[in-house]
């Protein structure tokens, strides 16, 4: 049986310079509304308050985890921001082993869709869903 950690293991962390460009990719494709509205991709120090703060528009709540579960991608990235850290793992472990307790976005290596947790999941604020802007490819 699959052993629960808060984190995917070690051996699916991405560091250095695909690290960066893996983020680098996920900002321009999914905050770019943002940037040309403020001129960061941050809007207050966080990506997902590209949503609570109405710069871009997501499914919210339910509509987001369902949204999420329709989408069968094999591999998925997580990203955890407060961590500054990247995985990429297998869809059953990113699933089984990640738990919103800090912000988290979860993409596939297409960039065609985006799922976010929030550090105030608890407080009502999140999860939310976004397709990338050109992408057609649908989930499910």
């Amino acid at each position: 049986m699959h052993q629960t950690r808060d984190y995917p293991p070690d051996e699916f962390r991405i560091k250095g310079r695909v690290f960066r460009e893996t983020l680098k990719s996920l900002t321009r494709t999914f905050f770019a509304d943002v940037y040309r509205q403020t001129g960061s991709y941050a809007y207050r120090g966080l990506l997902w308050h590209a949503f609570t703060y109405g710069f871009q528009s997501a499914l919210e709540r339910t509509d987001a985890v369902s949204a999420f579960v329709a989408c069968d991608d094999a591999e998925l990235y997580i990203h955890d921001e407060q961590l500054d850290m990247l995985w990429l793992c297998p869809r059953s472990v990113a699933i089984s082993d990640t738990y919103p307790c800090n912000d988290t976005y979860i993409f596939p290596p297409s960039f065609s869709w985006l799922y976010i947790t929030t550090h105030e999941h608890a407080q009502g604020i999140g999860p939310f869903f976004v397709r990338a802007p050109s992408n057609v490819v649908e989930c499910g």
